[in-house]
């Protein structure tokens, strides 16, 4: 892992007022799941199951398929490791801009990287393809009914689909059972981003029994805690409401028609509640700064994803109060002192 990731509070001293640096919409009101959790701490005392199967069942119940169609992992983070590790020393290929993780991980368990602008770029020889969709940093959307084709026309390349921000989006997406149907799929989903839990990290790939039978091989057990285990269990039988994602897109909408009024600030198109913006003429690290200091805003320095450089930021909408502050925050910063 690299450093550089979204909500990097615990790297500044200036406590951080307003959070558009992480992926996470924060204000989600999850104080039902906070007094289950309390009421169910002596949970720490046991050890979890090690491989968090009622958990699996309840989401293999949930969305129609078989409990070997599900594997529970310590975030997505996790899940993408253990796919790195499964198919170690293979050809990859790495839609980018992408998650910083995708090229880590194939890194260390000795993979081919080939960096892909597009699926039409991906070599011929490639053997495993890890793609973002919401993809993260951009925001942008691809169709399902594209990937299907690309799939279907590919039966021997294996195909990751990183949905973490799946429930931040209108767009056409795959399901958990459709996707099951396919042996060269594999999809990536983030209870801890839906739910707005990072701090228990929750996570779950689902995909054909045949390929999470691989990926078993390789599991550490008790990788998800039993505090997460139980968190999931409450969420799923609660049926809490999250955010209403058709506010809060036009939320983000209005976000990014403001911000890009702004001289020397570029906003580029999404189709989620997170987009890229670009500095002109100066450096998003220098503005990180200023904001953290005089605001108390932490917006996400983009300078380490691949394919994108020091001029690049993200900005996750947040409420609309404090979408004000941080277009206020900009304005001052670009008119005064960058």
């Amino acid at each position: 892992m690299i450093l550089g990731h979204g909500d990097d509070i615990y790297t500044h001293a200036r406590k951080i007022e307003s959070n558009f640096s992480s992926n996470i919409y924060s204000r989600q009101d999850m104080s039902a799941l906070q007094n289950h959790l309390c009421a169910h701490i002596d949970a720490i005392h046991s050890y979890p199951e090690p491989d968090a199967f009622s958990l699996a069942n309840l989401l293999a119940e949930k969305y129609g398929v078989d409990p070997d169609n599900i594997c529970v992992t310590n975030g997505a983070t996790e899940a993408i490791y253990l796919i790195a590790q499964a198919f170690s020393g293979v050809k990859s290929a790495i839609i980018y801009p992408a998650f910083s993780e995708y090229g880590d991980a194939a890194a260390i368990y000795n993979h081919t990287i080939h960096w892909a602008g597009s699926l039409d770029e991906v070599p011929l020889n490639t053997e495993l393809v890890w793609l973002c969709n919401p993809n993260n940093p951009t925001g942008t959307v691809t169709d399902k009914h594209v990937l299907k084709k690309y799939i279907e026309s590919h039966p021997s390349r294996y195909i990751i689909i990183d949905q973490s921000y799946e429930y931040f989006t209108t767009g056409d997406l795959f399901d958990v059972e459709e996707a099951a149907q396919y042996k060269n799929v594999m999809l990536l989903h983030s209870m801890t981003k839906h739910y707005a839990i990072p701090g228990l990290r929750l996570g779950y790939i689902s995909a054909h029994a045949d390929i999470l039978a691989q990926i078993a091989k390789y599991r550490m057990p008790w990788s998800v805690n039993g505090l997460a285990i139980e968190a999931g269990k409450f969420l799923l039988n609660a049926g809490l409401k999250t955010m209403n994602i058709g506010d809060y897109l036009n939320e983000t909408k209005q976000l990014r028609e403001i911000l890009g009024k702004i001289e020397r600030i570029t906003v580029y198109p999404t189709d989620t509640h997170f987009f890229l913006c670009k500095f002109e003429n100066g450096k998003a690290s220098d503005l990180k700064k200023h904001l953290i200091d005089e605001y108390g805003i932490l917006i996400r320095d983009a300078a380490n994803f691949y394919g994108l450089d020091e001029q690049y930021f993200r900005i996750a909408t947040q409420s609309r109060e404090e979408n004000e502050i941080l277009i206020n925050g900009i304005k001052k910063a670009l008119s005064g002192f960058l």
